[in-house]
């Protein structure tokens, strides 16, 4: 079969239900929503992974009110298959979130740490823990997606890279996999030029570490700064106003440059350190009172 008659199957299969006959896809009703799954080509071991990882990615989701529609997982065997299904280039990326769909390359091809590919028990446990993790990424943005777009449009391109991708890290708690925010200090000061919430797609092509830690660490300073529900505002608010920035600025008070430059002031006067304690002075009780028999006087 040439490529392209492939791609053609593949498309025709993702746009029905692509499963083999006798078995049907799973529905699975989680807190936060239904979730579908789906496959290119089904796969029992697969299928019983993603029943037990799915209910524990979707529980991340209460925290933005949950899903406003059900949502497909579907799973495709490769690579390749996933880039033609996402409609564009992928390297290094093994899932695609859209605000109904999921797309995920099978999990059975992901690589595993050495010392697991002899070891079932322990494969087991790391290959659902990494599929929970990616979950918990993909579905907050098929949630912002859903919030944020009037259907069917997909709003992905309406929302900054910085906001979509540090939501969704926040959300899965991948803050430990990205440079802390002294790193991007120091990286700031050998790379002035650049402003890391404007420039963050462009980044992600050539230091995606940076981008990455840049969208996790600005979107954590903004809920810090803002609170959660201010976050759902600005998403409610993108189906009502021009785009983003009108929604970001009616909802905080501030643009997003004025935003950009606090985010860069905060990294750049390390106001992510602690303020050290003032020692106490000998003879001096916690309160700032005289200690010993005078004080008792």
């Amino acid at each position: 079969m040439t490529r392209a008659l492939r791609v053609a199957v593949l498309l025709a299969g993702a746009a029905g239900c692509a499963t083999v006959p006798g078995h049907g896809p799973a529905v699975i009703q989680t807190d936060a929503g239904v979730i579908r799954l789906e496959f290119v080509e089904w796969n029992e071991e697969t299928s019983d992974l993603l029943k037990r990882a799915v209910p524990g990615a979707a529980t991340v989701l209460g925290r933005w009110g949950g899903l406003r529609e059900p949502v497909r997982i579907t799973v495709v065997n490769s690579h390749w298959e996933l880039e033609e299904m996402a409609e564009r280039p992928l390297p290094g990326i093994s899932a695609w979130a859209r605000r109904t769909q999921v797309i995920l390359c099978d999990p059975r091809w992901w690589p595993l740490p050495f010392r697991a590919r002899h070891d079932p028990a322990l494969a087991g446990v790391i290959r659902e823990t990494q599929v929970t993790g990616l979950l918990k990424h993909e579905l907050t943005h098929s949630l912002m997606f859903q919030r944020a777009g009037r259907p069917p449009d997909d709003v992905q391109n309406r929302i900054p890279f910085w906001f979509r991708e540090g939501m969704a890290s926040l959300t899965a708690g991948e803050g430990a996999q990205w440079p802390p925010p002294e790193s991007l200090s120091q990286w700031l000061v050998k790379h002035p030029e650049v402003n890391l919430l404007r420039d963050g797609a462009k980044l992600a092509r050539t230091d995606p570490a940076i981008a990455y830690g840049a969208a996790y660490h600005a979107f954590d300073f903004l809920v810090r700064r803002y609170g959660d529900a201010t976050v759902l505002r600005i998403l409610d608010g993108m189906r009502v106003r021009e785009g983003f920035p009108d929604a970001f600025q009616d909802v905080t008070g501030v643009s997003v440059e004025s935003f950009s430059t606090d985010f860069r002031r905060y990294l750049g006067w390390r106001g992510f350190v602690p303020a050290p304690m003032e020692p106490l002075t000998r003879g001096t009780s916690p309160t700032g009172r005289a200690s010993g028999s005078a004080g008792l006087r």
